[in-house]
């Protein structure tokens, strides 16, 4: 966890970042920020909108510890554990513990579950809550049915993605356990769950209302947005005049077919079985393994005949669990982290494929080859997998690779007192990694780190952390000059170090 991913993303240290900050101060970075109020949707200063928990989540770990990508990742792959369980135990309840123990086998190898659960993304506490809320409400009889409320809140508060499926997520978890479960039975209290949830939207929708410089929801995909507004006058822009133009090229139109792109793209064969995407960046392997995709094929074959109401169950938990990807945006571009909440159900129609297999097996010797072969065959994937994300995947750089090479060196020069410039379109981002890379927030430091923030000047130290200037020339100045080439080429060709790519050797600084 120490090593791989070989860096920590921007998204990930805002979490990190504002952990060490509550754990040290009780506040964020600008320290007039109460953490509690988080849960009535206020963000911390200097950051976007982000989902509420993690903060807490990661705050234990992040603040008795110093910073490191080990202390950052321990939450999130702890969670992911016990996600697998609770998948196991989801396909016991719903479907016989033997497709529990396939479930479970196929989460625990997962080549999602393991990449996503090596990161401190946020995906992955609302994977554990939403499974966890789901698995109460089957298990639960009476007024036990409530505790499954606070952890549909927390749920809620886990991930800003899935906030947008949270009621839909409830209404089809009551219906099925108050109709198939417990035979229509206890409908006072899976009403009181039922109002819970909807009061917490009305909630975070009233306090947007009050607050829209925290509202996201420009990023949600309607008929009005702008963005399919100005396709469809660029359709029509190269489209001649017929009475069939305002019939066809229009915003409905297009939104639907958008829409339905969307959906196409994103339960693609070839997206989630060979590619995955940019955030899943190893580009050689899909999200599941291909041996996978025959299991589910035959599991969504069979799983009707088992039982129709579970099938149906499984199929609607699928189909809302990529809404909050099909409703962000017009991109056609497909991202992992917004559909989440598909892998469980996928991983039991896997497991009920495995199960049915198996269990056309009356020979017990039979059994157990076609078991073996199975086995074998998972091995073969699984190692196919692990040499991709353990030797590949750390040469491509991601999350941002470069910056923590330059942090190391940065850190070097700064112990002899060399006055450095660091000039970069994304300064505020690397002196914040700068920060984590070389543990500078701390009790001794967070009071400088803070006047840095209210200032708005990122000098910490003898480092000067500035934006991009192509006109510098390097020869005229005693202080070390680190440049980004993001800022763009120099005048001249100056003689320099290079910071490179390990992708392909390109430079980076």
């Amino acid at each position: 966890l120490d090593k791989i991913p070989v860096a920590i993303g921007g998204d990930e240290l805002t979490y990190i970042f504002n952990a060490k900050a509550i754990f040290l101060t009780g506040s964020d970075i600008s320290g007039t920020w109460n953490p509690l109020s988080v849960f009535l949707f206020h963000y911390p200063a200097y950051t976007t909108p982000q989902a509420e928990l993690p903060y807490f989540l990661f705050a234990p770990i992040v603040g008795f510890f110093n910073f490191s990508l080990l202390a950052a990742r321990i939450t999130t792959a702890l969670i992911s554990i016990l996600t697998v369980m609770l998948i196991y135990l989801l396909g016991k309840q719903l479907l016989g513990k033997r497709v529990g123990v396939l479930a479970g086998l196929v989460a625990a190898i997962n080549p999602w579950l393991i990449y996503a659960g090596r990161t401190s993304y946020e995906m992955t506490f609302a994977l554990f809550f939403y499974c966890l809320g789901l698995y109460i409400l089957l298990k639960a009889k009476g007024w036990k049915i409530l505790w499954s409320i606070p952890i549909f809140y927390l749920a809620f508060y886990s991930y800003i993605a899935t906030k947008l499926i949270f009621i839909p997520f409830v209404l089809i978890a009551i219906i099925y356990c108050y109709f198939v479960v417990n035979q229509r039975k206890f409908l006072k209290q899976y009403a009181i769950v039922f109002l819970s949830s909807i009061l917490m939207v009305a909630v975070y929708a009233f306090m947007l209302k009050q607050n829209p410089g925290s509202s996201r929801l420009s990023e949600i995909f309607i008929p009005n947005s702008p963005a399919l507004i100005d396709q469809v006058d660029a359709i029509r822009k190269i489209t001649m005049q017929s009475p069939l133009s305002n019939i066809f090229e229009n915003k409905l139109t297009e939104y639907l077919m958008i829409i339905f792109a969307k959906v196409f793209n994103v339960t693609s064969f070839s997206y989630l079985f060979l590619t995955g995407d940019n955030f899943f960046s190893l580009f050689r392997h899909g999200l599941f393994y291909i041996l996978d995709a025959l299991f589910l094929l035959f599991g969504l074959a069979v799983a009707y005949k088992r039982s129709a109401k579970i099938f149906f169950l499984l199929i609607s938990f699928s189909f809302i669990a990529i809404l909050p990807h099909v409703l962000h945006g017009a991109s056609l571009e497909n991202f992992t982290p917004h559909i989440t909440l598909l892998f469980p159900f996928l991983i039991i129609l896997i497991a009920v494929g495995i199960d049915e297999i198996l269990q056309i097996c009356k020979n017990k010797r039979i059994f157990y080859i076609i078991l073996t072969f199975i086995i074998f065959l998972y091995m073969v994937f699984v190692l196919y997998f692990l040499n991709i994300y353990f030797f590949q995947f750390p040469l491509q750089g991601n999350f941002d690779f470069p910056v923590r090479l330059l942090a190391k060196y940065v850190s070097i020069s700064e112990q002899s007192k060399q006055q450095i410039l660091i000039y970069s379109p994304n300064s505020h981002d690397i002196f914040k990694k700068y920060l984590f890379y070389t543990n500078s927030l701390n009790k001794n430091t967070f009071s400088k780190v803070q006047k840095i923030y209210k200032d708005n000047e990122f000098t910490f130290g003898n480092i000067q952390f500035l934006g991009c200037n192509n006109t510098i020339d390097p020869t005229k100045t005693n202080l070390l000059v680190i440049y980004d080439f993001n800022c763009g080429a120099l005048k001249k060709d100056y003689q320099r170090i290079v910071i490179p790519r390990l992708s392909d050797g390109g430079q980076s600084y």
